[in-house]
């Protein structure tokens, strides 16, 4: 074993420990206990029934320890009567079904621990086969110090495993394009199957850099690869069926006929035959029809969105390279512009896997930039393994440049290792130096508050001696299970007295939407607790 892969075993052993580290820090953040419920039913039930929007994979992983562990779900929700926000409710419920929720939210959270380290594993061998062993372990420690990263890994959700699933299905593309065997179809068509049943989003980012890779890589043995894409995906939907666990469930038993087509089937009775026996049929992968339908209405009617001080529906083109700036470590996005400019500026010559390299950032990034789900970087979480690797494969070109260039490499490097010791344990609330002081005028959604920090609060007031207070909290979580002091639910439009705390996205998103708590804007906060509660007095 040379030094190079100790080297990456052992950031990546940090980086998990880091990473554990904040477990007891936050409480259950806004999605997690949507999330292991899904992944409950799946375990506990056999089915998939609960929601569409998401497939199961992520899900069960981060469901399996608490389930091992003997947590169940006390009854059935009906989502289709009752809507999906009370799997929220049943996510907790699960949580607290024994006298250890901390201990049960640490296993759920574990459980995207294997993501995690997945990306790594792919970002290591990506940049070792195309750019060196050296900038292999340089894209890693980029990766395991980049606070979005650390900050979603440690939470029971599917964006990590997201980000992991597009790496190595992009890593075994690239495999494939090189030698297509029958191995390498093989592989490529699990991976493809295994980023796909992890979150639908990468489907459009899978489907942008495979139809650019097939257009840059080497047109050689045409038929072959048209042959062998074909079984590929034959792999993925066999894969994905199994994923469901090879239900065959009637179209009409969960799809809803719209009134206006229900009333032009009424008047044709030939149409309206066929179209009840398409209904009646069991069909493969029904759920995943399903949640391809909800992801498409979803993109296509939008939702609460907020950036620089302004509240949406539609969003805006330019949020996610906002995000990017604000978020990212400066240094990892100064060191992959540079490895995407070393590779761009010479593509001709350059190995067209390094080409591809450079190039899948980007088209991820057009792609986010084309949606109109701005919810924050935890939807462009796919790119970072990218950036590492041109950003592992910058380092290692500056070094070899001249004592200036390797001086600059370092202090880049070094300052994308600050960074994120500085983070520590706020990875997901981090900012970098261009957000300033004041990040919640910029943005304010899950990259700040997603009501992480009420255990922090709780904590905080005890301190303070605090006996009552109103609050205006955003989350899922309970709040009479968090030992708080006596409180009362804080009205957005009539002010009070005494100590208030509210979330920043209370605090702001809503304001912009509404104006709600435009009567707390003339008050500073006597403090901040965490990174996503304002706490004030109001005499």
């Amino acid at each position: 074993m040379n030094k190079y892969i100790i080297g990456v075993i052992v950031l990546i052993g940090i980086a998990v420990a880091r990473i554990a580290s904040t477990y007891t820090v936050f409480n259950v953040t806004y999605d997690e206990p949507f999330h292991i419920a899904n992944g409950m039913e799946w375990l506990q039930q056999g089915t998939f029934t609960n929601q569409y929007r998401h497939p199961p994979l992520a899900g069960v992983v981060s469901a399996l320890g608490p389930y091992l562990h003997g947590l169940r779900s006390p009854r059935r929700w009906n989502p289709a009567v009752q809507g999906e926000s009370v799997l929220f409710e049943e996510g907790n419920v699960i949580l607290y079904s024994k006298d250890d929720y901390w201990f049960s939210l640490a296993l759920a959270r574990i459980g995207t621990l294997p993501f995690f380290v997945l990306a790594c594993v792919v970002t290591f061998l990506w940049s070792r086969r195309w750019f060196g062993e050296a900038a292999g372990f340089w894209a890693v420690l980029l990766l395991t110090c980049t606070s979005p990263i650390l900050g979603h890994a440690g939470l029971a959700t599917n964006d990590v495993a997201c980000a992991a699933g597009a790496a190595f299905a992009l890593y075994r593309f690239l495999r494939w394009l090189e030698q297509p065997d029958t191995a390498r179809w093989l592989w490529w068509g699990f991976a493809t199957a295994f980023a796909v049943m992890c979150k639908y989003s990468n489907i459009p980012f899978l489907g942008a850099c495979y139809v650019v890779g097939f257009a840059i890589a080497p047109r050689t043995a045409a038929r072959r690869r048209v042959a062998q894409a074909g079984l590929a995906a034959c792999v993925v939907l066999f894969l994905a069926w199994a994923t469901y666990r090879f239900t065959l469930i009637p179209l009409g038993t969960v799809y809803r006929v719209h009134p206006r087509i229900d009333s032009i089937l009424s008047s044709r009775p030939l149409l309206q035959g066929v179209w009840n026996a398409v209904l009646a049929t069991p069909l493969p992968l029904t759920e995943a029809m399903l949640g391809l339908r909800d992801l498409f209405r979803h993109n296509s009617i939008g939702i609460d969105m907020y950036l620089l001080g302004q509240w949406s529906q539609s969003g805006w083109w330019y949020f996610f390279p906002v995000v990017l700036a604000v978020k990212s470590p400066i240094g990892l996005l100064l060191l992959a512009i540079c490895g995407c400019t070393f590779v761009l500026r010479r593509w001709r010559k350059a190995a067209w896997q390094q080409v591809l390299s450079a190039v899948f950032p980007i088209l991820i990034l057009l792609v986010c930039m084309i949606a109109r789900i701005d919810l924050g970087v935890r939807h462009i979480l796919p790119i970072y393994p990218l950036l590492a690797i041109v950003g592992g494969y910058a380092v290692t070109a500056l070094f070899q440049q001249s004592r200036t260039a390797a001086a600059v490499a370092a202090i880049l490097v070094a300052w994308v290792v600050v960074d994120s010791w500085r983070a520590h344990p706020d990875y997901m609330a981090h900012f970098n130096e261009f957000a300033g002081s004041h990040p919640e005028t910029i943005l304010c959604e899950s990259d700040l508050d997603w009501g992480q920090d009420l255990h922090r609060l709780s904590l905080r007031l005890h301190e303070r001696g605090i006996q009552e207070f109103s609050i205006a909290y955003f989350g899922t979580a309970f709040l009479e299970k968090y030992n708080l002091p006596h409180w009362e639910p804080l009205s957005p439009t009539q002010p009070v007295r005494g100590y208030v705390a509210v979330s920043l996205h209370r605090l702001n998103i809503d304001y912009s939407k509404d104006g709600s708590f435009a009567w707390l804007k003339s008050y500073t906060p006597v403090e901040r607790i965490g990174k996503s509660i304002d706490l004030f007095y109001i005499p």
